[in-house]
């Protein structure tokens, strides 16, 4: 049995986060722990503030637990609170775990919108696999997965076939293609459609899983567009979006990348970010 953790706090109280890894943690046959850390990075803290804080923290966990355990009583739940900074405890405390799950609201309703920053540096900071839940917490059906060639993508496939496969859904594997758009350059220079190495990489990325998965459906597509608004598109309406972290041709970069502090991806979908 493995574990999943889940980071909680005031704001995400009640979110969608806690219930998906609930349900997530049922398929599985993991337990699920609560994780809160109580951010003393901000300001230098009395000690004595420090352990009402912790204290506090860890009644209000508590509760938050017994309320995630009525969602499924066969999945056993437990919290824990840790003090300093949340970024870096979450992703060190996530170490030995299968699964980190984050929750993340939505402020605006475009593709091109990434991750909110602490979202965002938890997903880059953790070792282990890291799902990002959207606020608006519908669940669709299949899954989807973006291909491009590197150690992260395939990584990010070998999730997804297993999560397709454990929920008995489809696989959709997407290689994003664009043409390149070099200033100064001839159109004529330049491919205007997918070459025969964008399509053998798309089959590299998922040959194998027929033998792995024999029920599995499989689907792979080399989509027109740039990575970003071609996942997005893809995963509209699935149960989960699995993108690697080092992707070749940068939508790994993008979603993981520097980002303002306000801003976060309307998702489609829960997100899941694989390290190699």
């Amino acid at each position: 049995m493995g574990t999943i953790m889940v980071g909680v706090s005031e704001s995400t109280s009640g979110h969608p986060a806690i219930g998906w890894a609930i349900r997530h943690a049922s398929r599985r046959g993991d337990s699920v722990e609560l994780v809160h850390v109580v951010d003393i990075t901000w300001t230098t803290i009395p000690v004595d503030w420090a352990e009402s804080a912790l204290l506090a923290a860890e009644e209000a966990v508590r509760g938050e637990a017994q309320r995630a355990s009525l969602i499924d009583p066969s999945v056993a739940v437990h919290s824990v609170v840790l003090i300093g900074s949340p970024t870096r405890l979450l992703a060190e405390h996530a170490a030995t775990a299968d699964l980190l799950v984050v929750g993340t609201h939505s402020r605006r309703a475009a593709s091109e919108v990434l991750l909110g920053s602490q979202a965002t540096r938890i997903a880059a900071a953790a070792t282990c696999p890291v799902a990002v839940i959207p606020a608006a917490g519908q669940e669709g059906t299949g899954i989807v997965v973006g291909v491009d060639g590197s150690e992260a993508s395939a990584a990010a496939v070998a999730f997804a076939a297993a999560e397709a496969d454990r929920y008995g859904e489809p696989l959709t594997a997407i290689y994003a293609w664009s043409a390149p758009e070099p200033w100064g350059m001839g159109e004529s220079a330049w491919p205007t459609s997918p070459v025969e190495e964008d399509r053998r990489i798309l089959a590299e990325a998922v040959a194998g899983l027929a033998d792995q998965y024999p029920d599995l459906r499989v689907t792979a597509e080399v989509v027109g567009g740039r990575p970003l608004s071609a996942l997005y598109a893809a995963s509209v309406g699935a149960r989960m979006l699995v993108v690697g972290t080092h992707g070749k041709h940068g939508f790994s970069k993008a979603l993981l990348g520097s980002v303002s502090e306000d801003l976060v991806l309307s998702l489609p979908c829960p997100v899941v970010v694989v390290r190699p």
